[in-house]
């Protein structure tokens, strides 16, 4: 292990982490190891990389308070690994496993998960889920062997008493499952486990345990849960080499997650900082899901649910309401822990967070507050790596993926070293004909749910300057995912390639002394995102110029439309324009008419980006 040390106080990185649920344990060396050469200026995850994008900001938070602190806090972040991959005292149960408690009724369905984990093969795994059910609904069981026992025995024979034993398995086990999914699973806001310590539990549940993490890197009470607000407004940030545009809002560490809207069909990104959809809670709904420290902070930083007083009449009036709404605390007093739960709400093995938000669909005056539904972050971005990305980087932003370990390959991490590496497609590869048809079938369905999910964070990994600064770790198949059971010696392999996949960044980015010239990686990093950025530049202003043409007699030119706004309110502005502001538009009219002619006709560039890289217009998230 490599002695502490203090990296200088301005040299930043970002980190993005990927979700993928127990594949966590890869994050915390990761983390700790590039913490001895940047300071984490920007941190995103999604899902299991929420949890560990938490963490690692909690202990960035303690390091900018106190250096030394800030190398304990990390090194607790390191060891994590090894605690959860401990066996609890008088258990051969492993800490890991432990944080996932079923609710009541639903502990049929979380037996048959785990009985049917680390399976290979699709007979093999269908036989362990057969089994999964049985175990799990053994009364179902047992009245059915009893009932063919008796056929058997009253001489109706072999085949009738076997025919009643599996018609009566099917309907028993069915009926009961069928309860479990539409009441009990329903009931526990779609999911098996809430994240909380069940009843009589003898070990702390993910969220108990996470919040004292949180705390304990970060050194508050667990009464005073981190919020962005104590993270954007920590010492270190901005450095005199930086100069914030007037009226850019300082965020010293900027963490930032990934959760999922099922009601309205997209991702939002927490914390809701420039979200115009406002949210709101019933506390008997949310308090379930939150230990009572970080519930009680929300209670103290929430108002009651009011309408719009600037939009009179377009949002329902109070009495309206539920009895008890109250709107989601600021961004800036948003406990962490609380947009960490919402984003790692994984689809039927963790509840989702119930809250609120205002139908507009409907006329004005006929609206209504509706519940919606936030689940797991990776259902509309499983990597995120796009977070923190402008045209041109001042700071490297890393990112970890995850994926399977690859058949013709046997380095299980991978970073590439030049430009022209790594931009191949990846594969899902179900259709190999050396497969059991049945494989193929489940291989093919899984494919679907793969593409519609990782579609976009797929493509984005294969863009230049992009790819050169995300490390691929590779697992084997009883490694992370849904092995929820893994052996503490699987644990500490996956946590070591994390380590592992650190010292590939570090070792292309990092410059190999504090004062020494930057890392040949960092300068060849740069570039790229130059080349990149004059190349979907170049490809779009072909058509700004024709726009810009002032030639176009179906059209106002927009040298008039700019003057009109002297004296009446154009689309989307508050207020006229104001001379100085004309003067102002019209000038970056003709620069950009400039920048066209400088860089397609005088010097037409020659940078060649693989793959072709597009700049678009969406709306943020």
């Amino acid at each position: 292990m490599s002695d502490p040390t203090f990296p200088p106080h301005d040299r930043y990185c970002d980190l993005v982490m990927k979700g993928g649920i127990t594949s966590g344990i890869v994050y915390p060396p990761v983390a700790y190891r590039l913490s001895q050469k940047y300071r984490f200026k920007n941190i995103g995850g999604t899902s299991a990389g929420a949890i560990a994008a938490v963490a690692t900001a909690a202990a960035e938070y303690r390091r900018r308070h106190d250096d030394n602190e800030g190398i304990k806090a990390f090194d607790t972040l390191r060891k994590l690994p090894e605690e959860l991959g401990g066996k609890l005292p008088s258990s051969s149960m492993t800490k890991l496993l432990s944080l996932f408690q079923p609710a009541p009724g639903c502990h049929r369905l979380f037996k048959v998960l785990l009985t049917s984990m680390n399976a290979k093969g699709t007979w093999r795994r269908a036989g362990k889920i057969i089994g999964g059910f049985l175990l799990a609904y053994w009364p179902a069981t047992l009245i059915s062997i009893a009932t063919a026992t008796l056929v058997v025995w009253r001489g109706y024979g072999t085949l009738a008493g076997f025919l009643s034993l599996l018609f009566l398995l099917l309907l028993l086990i069915g009926i009961w499952v069928y309860r479990d999914f539409t009441r009990n699973l329903v009931k526990n806001s779609y999911g098996m486990c809430t994240g909380m310590t069940v009843s009589g539990g003898k070990h702390e549940a993910l969220t108990p345990w996470l919040h004292k993490l949180i705390q304990e890197l970060a050194g508050l009470k667990e009464d005073q849960p981190l919020t962005f607000g104590d993270l954007w407004n920590a010492d270190g940030f901005p450095p005199q080499w930086i100069k914030l545009p007037q009226g850019e809002t300082k965020r010293s560490i900027d963490l930032r997650l990934f959760t999922t809207n099922l009601s309205h069909g997209r991702p939002f990104v927490l914390p809701l900082a420039n979200e115009k959809c406002r949210l709101f809670y019933l506390p008997e709904e949310l308090s379930p899901f939150l230990p009572k420290e970080v519930m009680d902070w929300v209670l103290k930083h929430s108002n009651d649910y009011e309408p719009d007083p600037m939009h009179p009449g377009s949002e329902p009036p109070k009495d309206d309401a539920p009895k008890g709404l109250k709107e989601l605390p600021p961004p800036d007093k948003f406990p962490v822990l609380l947009a960490a739960r919402m984003s790692l709400s994984f689809p039927l093995l963790f509840s989702a967070i119930p809250l609120w938000a205002i139908d507009y669909e409907c006329k004005e005056g006929s609206r209504s507050l509706q519940r919606c539904m936030f689940s797991d972050g990776g259902i509309s971005s499983n990597f995120p790596i796009h977070l923190f990305d402008g045209l041109l980087p001042a700071w490297p932003t890393f990112g970890v993926q995850l994926e399977p370990k690859l058949p013709c390959r046997e380095n299980m991490t991978y970073l590439p070293n030049q430009y022209f590496y790594g931009w191949g497609e990846r594969w899902n590869r179900f259709a190999d004909e050396k497969k059991p048809a049945t494989s193929r079938m489940g291989g093919f369905l899984g494919a679907i749910v793969s593409t519609m999910q990782n579609w976009n964070d797929n493509t984005l990994s294969r863009m230049p300057g992009v790819r050169d600064r995300v490390v691929r770790v590779r697992l084997h198949e009883n490694e992370g995912g849904m092995n929820l059971n893994m052996e503490p010696e699987i644990i500490q392999a996956v946590a070591e390639r994390g380590e592992q996949a650190a010292e590939e960044l570090l070792a292309r980015f990092a410059p190999e002394k504090d004062m020494g010239p930057p890392a040949v990686g960092w300068d060849e990093q740069r570039w790229v995102r130059f080349g990149v950025t004059l190349a979907m530049l170049h490809k779009r202003f072909v058509g700004v110029h024709l726009a810009l043409e002032d030639t176009n007699g179906h059209a106002t030119s927009y040298e008039e439309l700019i003057k009109q706004g002297l004296t009446k309110l154009l689309p989307g502005e508050r207020s006229v324009l104001t001379p100085d502001q004309v003067n102002a538009l019209l000038k970056v009219v003709e620069a950009m008419r400039s920048f066209n002619d400088e860089l397609i006709i005088s010097a037409p560039y020659s940078f060649e980006p693989i793959p072709e890289p597009d700049l678009r217009v969406r709306p943020s998230l």
